[in-house]
């Protein structure tokens, strides 16, 4: 996302309609964005990059005949939601290696944060596997800052040292959580109660410029912590292969898909009015 870029995104959706061409490609960087963050963090890079292009083509066309900014993003949740669902739930574990990660599986790496931050990353573990009741969470987050934000000060803190002990490029990593993020680690573990209420907070998320970057970045070490890190393993024997790292190309193509296709509805729809 453009982090120059201050309008919401109704405003920018109404500047569009003006015809507005900058605020089109905004759009379109905000919501190619935001599909990457929801696909990826739900089912993982590789298995989310077919929903999220496949949104992107349907937003890019569709968006046209949509005419009231109110329900711009309802309709726009509508198309990612469906094409999530086509593939599959949440998956529940997952151990991908890229670029981004350094070319190491996330569970090593979040072994090693293990290391030197025990009781955080057992708690991230207890949160993201399901496998630990809420009083059993309750009393090991409560020398962590209590619930909830226990969890999401100790999922900052891991980040914060895979950043600067593993070089993992994170952006966001604060020292001081916004406590308005505290449902942030139920989403990602998908233990959000309903899926209306999970439905919400992807919606919520394109009010947040960071939140989006935060999920998308954070994605595969989620996933890595849904189905539990296990044991301490020989890194070397462990890491096995990598893949390359998409994410990069990958939103930068679904952006050029979107403007395009913006765009070229804009110019349908001003051929219209002439």
């Amino acid at each position: 996302m453009n982090p120059t870029e201050t309008r919401s995104t109704k405003e920018l959706f109404r500047a569009w309609r003006s015809g507005d061409a900058g605020a089109g490609q905004s759009m379109a960087q905000r919501f190619a964005d935001w599909y990457y963050a929801i696909a990826t963090s739900r089912l993982g890079e590789e298995q989310g990059r077919v929903p999220c292009e496949a949104a992107c083509q349907r937003f890019g066309e569709g968006i046209v005949e949509v005419t009231e900014s109110r329900a711009l993003v309802g309709w726009a949740h509508a198309i990612i939601q469906s094409e999530i669902d086509g593939v599959g739930a949440r998956v529940t574990d997952g151990d991908e290696a890229n670029a981004y990660t350094g070319h190491k599986k996330p569970k090593i790496l979040l072994r090693g944060a293990r290391a030197e931050l025990p009781e955080e990353v057992k708690l991230l573990e207890d949160v993201y596997s399901g496998k630990a009741n809420d009083s059993e969470i309750a009393e090991r987050a409560r020398a962590l800052g209590g619930m909830p934000l226990g969890v999401l000060r100790s999922r900052y803190r891991v980040k914060q040292w895979l950043r600067d002990n593993r070089n993992v490029p994170f952006e966001v990593a604060p020292d001081k959580p916004n406590l308005d993020r505290a449902p942030l680690p139920l989403y990602e573990s998908g233990q959000m109660k309903t899926p209306k209420e999970e439905g919400d907070f992807e919606q919520w998320m394109l009010t947040d410029l960071d939140l989006c970057k935060d999920i998308a970045e954070f994605a595969h070490f989620a996933i890595a912590l849904r189905g539990g890190l296990g044991e301490m393993l020989d890194e070397a024997r462990a890491a096995g292969g990598s893949r390359r790292a998409l994410g990069g190309v990958l939103v930068l193509g679904l952006v050029m898909i979107l403007i395009l296709v913006i765009g070229a509805a804009l110019v349908a729809g001003w051929l219209l009015l002439m």
